[in-house]
């Protein structure tokens, strides 16, 4: 009998975020990868010649392996750098929802080597404000541990673009973000997830 999952959710982003990611990709590592929703989407609107992905959860990997959504799934701690991977080694390299998951200086410890791994584009997603969230799926790695904001990402040299709920000294504000949300592309300052592109060429 098949467990289902405890995560639900599913990223309000991630058309925006397939629009980042080249017609013409031909490989991109997914860091973080958890069920594959990446790699999913890859195989089926880009088709890079390679795809891989990298967890550190085993129900995770196996899942993903289940449905061939990487021709590589390898089990890793992102604590753990350097990654097993070369200098320019792939195309694109994205970390989505992954970064609050870990300590500050461990995260940027990781958008360094994401950096170094990709030779075009990095792509992370990560919530712009702080909130508790459960060990979901039976996973102690769905934990948040540390807070991103857009400041930390445009200081680093990407575009920062708002992709979640309008938010106003931290708080949404029920009504108003719903009507607001759609601002928050152009202001990230206001939006409750943010949605990270740094170009390496």
């Amino acid at each position: 009998m098949m467990v289902l999952p405890e995560v639900v959710w599913t990223h309000p982003a991630l058309p925006k975020i397939l629009t980042f990611i080249p017609l013409n990709v031909r490989s991109l590592l997914d860091l973080g990868c958890g069920r594959g929703i990446i790699g999913a989407l890859c195989r089926i609107y880009r088709n890079p010649r390679r795809l891989v992905g990298v967890d550190i959860f085993d129900p995770y990997l196996e899942f993903c392996r289940k449905y061939s959504f990487y021709d590589e799934v390898i089990k890793w701690d992102l604590n753990i750098l350097p990654l097993p991977f070369k200098d320019g080694e792939f195309d694109v390299v994205t970390a989505i929802e992954v970064i609050e998951h870990l300590p500050k200086k461990s995260g940027e410890k990781l958008l360094t080597e994401m950096e170094r791994i990709a030779c075009k584009r990095v792509i992370v997603s990560t919530p712009n404000v702080f909130f508790q969230q459960k060990n979901y799926d039976k996973n102690e790695y769905q934990i948040h541990k540390s807070l991103w904001t857009w400041r930390d990402f445009v200081s680093r040299g990407y575009k920062t673009y708002g992709v979640g709920k309008f938010i106003l000294l931290g708080r949404r504000i029920r009504w108003l973000s719903f009507y607001l949300a759609n601002i928050t592309w152009k202001f990230p300052q206001f939006s409750s997830l943010i949605l990270c592109i740094k170009d390496l060429e």
